[in-house]
């Protein structure tokens, strides 16, 4: 047990053993506190929900004390939470989400400074009492898109100073380890979704209805759609209902290194979302150099450019979806040309390098204040 003056907690969702946008989130955020806490002689502990594997050392590094999973027990978790606050709380608490942010107005409970994660439709709506009641007395809330800070300007009456964008980034270990290539003939359309009913906001749907339009079109294509839920079976018949389901792959979901293959081998990118607080999955593809399609919606034009490193549709054109899908297949040029512009901007913006630095950013500003005081 490490003994320092400063201390911060992180109370997190997940973090290992799962895929998706939040758990890479979380992972940076591992990382870009633990490499602060060891460089100012800070104590950093870190709860985490969900998680019931041990940490991967790449993330969770010597700048923690100790990195606690509630294996999805939320007793356990309030509990290890109250014996960190009670009596005296750490300098700064960081909620990895809203739903984990009631823990912060709990009786008895006073902190000294916290922060809460936001990221897309978990603060797109009212919130219950509790949450609405942590997120007025939060400190900082730190947004992952313009569009999630607009949400939370607007629906929940949060002041602009203090709301900071923190957009995510890739995942600091995502690196092509070479070129990417298409796989020829026939093109490939890729998706990586979530597929349960709860998210059909993603648009695959679309995307299988805009297909007999692009193989009238373009001729024989293979829509390959990385990912698993309970959606499949409606998706499953949709294809057939559309005859396009010899044109369909549903691979499950796959591991790290074949899900890179599918990035490395595909000739565009899909996924016309209408809900995305951001989009993790384009930035994998940028890093291939890939063009891609998305929603014209929410979070999603955070990352890409209309036009100049992808494109973007609304997810119920499906005329418009097909006509894009369409025009990058014909124009090897173009598609050649969003995919680097794409590339260049993840290299510009969503580097973990990128996301540490407004991190550290904001805890200098914490941390002076307390000092201060």
């Amino acid at each position: 047990m490490k003994s320092r003056d400063k201390r911060v907690l992180l109370v997190l969702p997940e973090v290992f053993g799962a895929t998706g946008g939040i758990q890479m989130f979380c992972r940076s955020l591992c990382l870009a506190a633990g490499s602060w806490a060891e460089k100012n002689d800070v104590l950093l502990d870190a709860l985490v929900l969900n998680d019931c594997v041990a940490p991967d050392s790449r993330y969770v590094n010597g700048g923690f004390n100790q990195f606690v999973t509630a294996g999805k027990n939320r007793t356990r978790l309030a509990a290890s939470y109250l014996k960190r606050v009670l009596p005296n709380a750490p300098d700064l608490v960081v909620f990895g989400h809203i739903g984990l942010s009631k823990l912060a107005v709990l009786p008895a409970v006073r902190l000294r400074k916290s922060c809460i994660v936001a990221y897309g439709i978990e603060v797109w709506r009212s919130l219950p009492s509790m949450e609405a009641k942590a997120l007025s007395k939060a400190d900082a809330v730190l947004a992952i898109s313009d569009y999630t800070a607009r949400e939370l300007f607007t629906r929940h009456s949060v002041a602009s100073e203090r709301v900071r964008i923190i957009q995510p980034s890739l995942d600091p270990y995502w690196t092509p380890d070479e070129p990417a290539q298409e796989s020829g003939n026939p093109p490939i359309i890729l998706t990586v979704a979530r597929l349960s009913s709860g998210d059909n906001y993603k648009g695959v749907d679309s995307v299988i209805k805009s297909l007999p339009a692009v193989v009238e079109q373009i001729g024989r294509v293979e829509y390959r759609i990385v990912g698993s839920g309970d959606d499949i079976p409606r998706l499953e018949t949709l294809a057939r209902d559309a005859n396009v389901s010899q044109f369909v792959n549903f691979t499950g979901e796959l591991p790290a290194e074949a899900l890179r293959n599918e990035y490395r081998t595909c000739s565009l990118f899909v996924m016309p979302s209408e809900m995305e607080g951001f989009g993790i999955v384009f930035l994998e593809a940028m890093a291939y150099s890939k063009a891609v399609v998305g929603g014209a919606h929410a979070g999603t034009p955070s990352v890409i450019q209309d036009g100049k490193t992808g494109l973007l549709v609304e997810r119920l054109n499906i005329e418009g979806i097909s006509d894009a899908i369409v025009r990058l297949l014909r124009d090897d040029a173009l598609r050649t040309q969003l995919g680097r512009a794409g590339h260049q901007r993840l290299l510009d913006d969503f580097t973990f390098q990128s996301f540490e630095a407004k991190f550290h950013s904001y805890l200098r500003t914490v941390f002076r204040t307390t000092d201060e005081r």
